[in-house]
């Protein structure tokens, strides 16, 4: 036999104080990541918010492009999350990647694409694996270098997108070699030659340097500044690339 319904008045009803707020951030979140999963991604977020861990959100809604991207998977706002959660530890077991990875309700093949372009054990480090969904994400090595820009500068959205020089440094040999195409000394000399000229402009303004270089193949710009205290930060533009008929106008 059923048991009789209860029936409750609304002052025995007692609903936490902070409940509704928590309802409202997630509804938010949720609206701004686009999860395909909400279900598994809400499990994710409500873990991490209970931990004090990165919530798996993003910044802000990404509109869809036209560059190549599959449907439901890898988009600059997710690296961008994926960052947050992962850049603190460095290292990374592939493990703890494809949880991380599932918790934004990715698919699971292209993870696995990504790790196949290099040869990595049980472990990983994190930035080679940025690196490599920046190539996703790019296409070509200009490109790349481009989204990773934007996915680590701590400059506000829209404007330049300055890195330190080191961790630029590091992602454009890291794909260089990967690519294989740029022989070794070709991407070292281009290095190089963006260092050295920015130290002469440094020498030169003192109390803060801009040069510009133009880069190899891609024709676009590379804007190198920095500060005084040696701390090198460069910033990336993409320009159209002018044919021949554009110069003769």
């Amino acid at each position: 036999m059923p048991l009789p319904e209860t029936m409750f008045c609304a002052q025995q009803i007692k609903i936490p104080p902070e409940l509704p707020d928590i309802l409202k951030q997630f509804t938010k979140a949720a609206i701004r990541t686009q999860p395909r999963d909400v279900l598994q991604w809400a499990a994710a977020y409500f873990s991490a918010l209970s931990k004090g861990e990165p919530l798996p959100v993003k910044e802000r809604i990404e509109i869809p492009s036209a560059t190549g991207e599959i449907e439901g998977g890898l988009t600059p706002g997710l690296l961008k999350v994926l960052h947050k959660k992962l850049s603190p530890k460095g290292t990374v077991t592939v493990t703890e990647l494809k949880e991380k990875w599932k918790h934004l309700c990715l698919p699971e093949e292209q993870l696995k694409s990504i790790l196949q372009l290099d040869s990595f054990g049980e472990e990983v480090e994190w930035m080679k694996i940025l690196a490599l969904g920046c190539s996703v994400l790019g296409g070509s090595l200009l490109s790349s270098m481009k989204h990773a820009c934007e996915i680590l500068t701590s400059e506000p959205e829209g404007g330049a997108a300055p890195i330190p020089f080191e961790t630029f440094s590091f992602l454009y040999l890291y794909l260089a070699s990967i690519d294989g195409e740029i022989p070794e000394d070709e991407t070292e000399a281009f290095l190089h030659k963006i260092k050295e000229e920015a130290w002469t402009e440094k020498r030169k303004y003192m109390e803060g340097f801009w040069v510009e270089v133009q880069a190899r193949r891609h024709h676009s710009l590379v804007i190198v500044t920095g500060k005084t205290d040696s701390t090198w930060r460069i910033q990336f533009h993409l320009l159209p690339i002018k044919s021949e008929q554009d110069n003769k106008k």
